[in-house]
């Protein structure tokens, strides 16, 4: 098995050494799916992660999901099915052996509709599902990653294969070690599925003064138990989460809306712009302007 899941790591990776000249992140012709180059490590750098299927092909990264430490290696796929605040770093790249990854986004309605199909045959999930899950890629699921990444030769192929190849990795997830995760994000019912409600209450509203109780009321839970909960799913509570968005908002629309660090802490539902100043510092690694003009000279 190791002979065949690196034939076909050499057979996704070669092509992507050539058509990946530069640094930083593509977006290609297939829609919904990125490829990632860097040349060096890096340093620690905070993000918001939509629901994504990560593969790394060459190098790794440490991920930092609330006080959670991840190292993610090639051949092995990063699994998050829920939008989350992640600080990632690259630790192993080189010009001769540079750090080479993709993502494809994850549609949570195909992935529902998928496990209602499978029914019995998806396992059943005996622990609390996380927000985030590194795993080996096998035989069979670099297989489809190989077969969506040959799409971006073959981009008439696109809009008839691109559905069945998606539908297909789906499938492999969710029979493997990290289906009964994923089932858990489906279901009405379940501790992920609640949570994955207040993570989106969150999303719509990360700019307005965080309740509490209106956050429990959303997932059916007691204050106590969200907290517990929304902790087992993410790493984090829901203030560390809301401000994670907001600080990542802010620094967005000051990269490319232009707006000074003041009105873009206003605008993000801070009331106090040395408050914000601080904490940007916290997370970031530099105040607001400086860090800013730091990450502009990279673009």
């Amino acid at each position: 098995m190791t002979d065949e899941r690196e034939l076909l790591r050499q057979q996704m990776l070669q092509p992507l050494l050539t058509e990946l000249s530069s640094t930083g992140v593509s977006d290609s012709v297939i829609p919904g799916v990125r490829l990632f180059r860097c040349n060096a490590p890096t340093s620690a750098t905070p993000t918001i992660y939509e629901p994504t299927l990560c593969l790394l092909l060459q190098g790794s990264k440490q991920l930092l999901l609330g006080d959670e430490l991840l190292l993610y290696n090639q051949l092995q796929y990063l699994l998050v099915p829920v939008m989350l605040p992640v600080s990632g770093k690259i630790i192993k790249a080189s010009n001769a052996e540079p750090y080479i990854g993709m993502s494809i986004n994850l549609d949570l309605q195909e992935l529902t509709d998928l496990v209602i199909d499978l029914g019995d045959k998806v396992p059943r999930q005996p622990t609390p599902a996380r927000g985030i899950s590194v795993g080996d890629a096998d035989p069979a699921l670099l297989s489809v990653f190989q077969r969506i990444l040959q799409l971006i030769r073959q981009p008439q192929d696109i809009a008839v294969l691109l559905p069945l190849l998606k539908r297909e990795l789906l499938y492999r997830l969710l029979l493997g070690p990290v289906g009964g995760h994923l089932r858990e994000f489906t279901l009405l019912d379940s501790q992920a599925n609640r949570i994955s409600k207040v993570i989106e209450l969150l999303r719509q509203r990360y700019n307005q003064p965080l309740r509490i109780k209106e956050l429990a009321d959303v997932a059916h839970l007691s204050e106590s138990a969200l907290f517990q909960s929304f902790k087992a799913v993410t790493s984090m509570s829901p203030l560390q989460f809301q401000k994670q968005l907001r600080l990542n908002e802010a620094r967005r629309i000051m990269l490319y809306e232009g707006l000074e660090a003041a009105t873009a802490s206003y605008k993000v539902g801070y009331e106090s712009p040395s408050q914000f100043s601080r904490e940007y510092s916290r997370l970031f690694g530099a105040p607001p302007k400086a860090d800013v003009a730091r990450f502009r000279q990279t673009l």
